[in-house]
């Protein structure tokens, strides 16, 4: 008997503390980022939250080829025809800026204007907090210190066992700890990788997910019925698809990739 404790009452007392431990890892997790203030979020802004500025400024531009704008040029460029559609968001209309002139898709992302915009949209997001801030996301990963040191206390009794040729129980149960300890310290490692969206922000995408379900990539709606409306929501929240299948050549000008047209984070969504 090792630290006065047999072999199964401890791997009963480490499982009791993982549970523990877990349970605040998660709790710090669904409450970080749990309130939003400001003005509800466009879809350019749900873009974001969903993959970021690439995603962002695809729909930006996909809504003013939508609204006949933009249009293809020679040598892989995008060239305007016509003001920006009254009530753009800030992204589109620097997007529009930018493509005064014939422009690459490379250089209109590289442009200051839309540089500029991507801060500030970003800012918001933050200061209504539906991304985290530094302090916020420094919380998130030492709510995973728990589960460390749980595993740390097996692993210390696992050790001791080896170096004092004490017993740290029966087979069993130093083969069921060491499991444990493993599946302790991969837990531990997945929760270390901490999100930018806040818990609010992964609330409205779920719930958005949901409400437009008929719109998801395996749905393979029929885009030729859909308004623009529900091409730029579906861009938002299911990634750049939609735009693909409506628009192939000006998707590929734009950087949508054939093989990845699903954001991560609805990858991950889609298998859990």
């Amino acid at each position: 008997m090792l630290w006065g404790v047999s072999g199964p009452v401890f791997l009963l007392d480490y499982l009791a503390g993982v549970a523990g431990a877990l349970a605040i890892a998660l709790a710090v997790r669904a409450l970080v980022g749990w309130r939003t203030q400001g003005e509800p979020l466009s879809t350019v802004e749900l873009a974001y939250l969903t993959d970021r500025a690439g995603l962002a400024c695809q729909v930006g531009v996909a809504t003013l080829r939508r609204a006949g704008v933009v249009h293809l040029g020679e040598l892989a460029t995008l060239s305007l025809d016509g003001p920006a559609p009254s009530g753009s968001a800030p992204l589109v209309r620097a997007l529009h800026t930018a493509l005064r002139r014939p422009q690459t898709w490379a250089a209109v992302l590289a442009d200051p204007g839309v540089g500029r915009a991507l801060r500030r949209l970003v800012g918001r997001l933050v200061r209504d907090g539906w991304l985290l801030t530094r302090g916020q996301r420094r919380r998130l990963a030492l709510g995973t210190l728990p589960l460390f040191a749980v595993a740390v206390v097996g692993v210390t009794r696992l050790v001791d066992s080896a170096v004092e040729g004490r017993s740290a129980g029966g087979p069993a149960s130093v083969a069921g700890l060491l499991l444990c300890c493993l599946a302790t310290l991969l837990a531990g490692w997945w929760l270390c990788e901490v999100p930018e969206t806040g818990a609010a922000a992964r609330r409205v995408l779920r719930r958005q997910r949901r409400a437009y379900a008929e719109l998801a990539p395996e749905q393979r709606p029929a885009w030729s019925e859909r308004g623009t409306e529900d091409l730029l929501t579906a861009m938002a929240v299911f990634g750049p698809r939609p735009l693909l299948a409506v628009d192939p050549r000006f998707a590929e000008l734009v950087g949508v990739d054939p093989d990845r047209t699903r954001p991560r984070d609805y990858v991950t969504a889609k298998r859990g």
